[in-house]
């Protein structure tokens, strides 16, 4: 009995000292630890662009953090690139057999980016507003080789009036505003309403008939980031041009980002991609002023 006793005193004293290290100061028999290191590169030619490479210890994955905008898991070197001068964080973190580590710097931009306000997307006051151009084709569907399935004609603007007057605003601090006015169309999946069991018609509505599980794909406040000729709007219920087009797939309720591929990007103009295995969806946006 007193020995029982004695081996459970000493099985709580190692559980209280194991408990007490960070998968950072243990490795056990796991491995070695790993040691997230890397270094910051300007690429010579490309304005307030710099390369993020990983001269880590003993990992094997890699999650990029930059300026806040969310942790991205990707390779060992990653490219980012910032449109005002300013001071700004990067974050590795690695895992390992052993652990995990991490490691942060401050990226010193010096200067602006004379293009900057164009490519970020908010202009040069700092806040721009887009919605989808008012024209045929704004929304497309196809294959990955071009060839289109559907688009919308000149007429279906006016009959998806309550997805063409939504706006998507961008600011200068990496806000993204949605606002559908209120309302909000059900969109459909080879001739039914989507997502399955919404219960509503093909058609437009109002917010307050929309059921709760998808009320945030209704107007709300996110956040967006720009990395890499992508376009990163993050929040749950978080979009652009139709609510269904996820970033896996047909989304049946809200996500919480979805990645976008910027295809064309001038001051009057902005296209973006949704791709998957099986085709392709694409929006085409226009300044809020130039149609109003």
């Amino acid at each position: 009995m007193k020995t029982k006793i004695i081996f459970r005193v000493l099985s709580m004293f190692i559980v209280l000292i194991l408990a007490s290290c960070s998968p950072e100061e243990f490795s056990g028999d796991l491995g070695s630890l790993p040691k997230a290191s890397f270094t910051v590169t300007p690429i010579e030619g490309e304005v307030n662009t710099f390369v993020l490479s990983s001269n880590s210890e003993n990992a094997f994955y890699y999650k990029w953090d930059v300026q806040g905008n969310g942790i991205k898991a990707g390779q060992d070197k990653d490219t980012v690139y910032f449109a005002s001068q300013g001071t700004y964080s990067a974050k590795l973190v690695v895992l390992g057999k052993g652990g995990h580590s991490e490691v942060e710097q401050t990226i010193v931009v010096e200067n602006d980016d004379p293009s900057g306000c164009v490519n970020m997307l908010y202009g040069c006051s700092g806040s721009k507003t887009w919605v989808l151009a008012p024209a045929a084709g704004s929304l497309l569907v196809g294959d990955l080789g071009g060839a289109v399935w559907w688009s919308n004609s000149a007429e279906e603007v006016a009959l998806r009036a309550c997805t063409f007057n939504d706006e998507y605003t961008f600011t200068k601090d990496g806000d993204f505003i949605f606002d559908n006015k209120g309302d909000m169309r059900i969109e459909d999946e080879g001739g039914a309403p989507w997502p399955v069991g919404i219960g509503l018609d093909i058609e437009c509505y109002p917010m307050s008939a929309i059921p709760e599980r998808y009320q945030a794909w209704g107007s709300g406040n996110h956040k967006f980031v720009v990395q890499n000729k992508t376009l990163k709007v993050i929040g749950t219920g978080a979009f652009m041009g139709l609510y269904k087009a996820g970033d896996m797939g047909n989304s049946e309720a809200p996500e919480e980002s979805i990645t976008y591929t910027i295809v064309t990007q001038t001051p009057d103009k902005l296209v973006i991609r949704k791709a998957y295995d099986w085709g392709q969806w694409t929006f085409t946006f226009v300044p809020k002023e130039s149609v109003e």
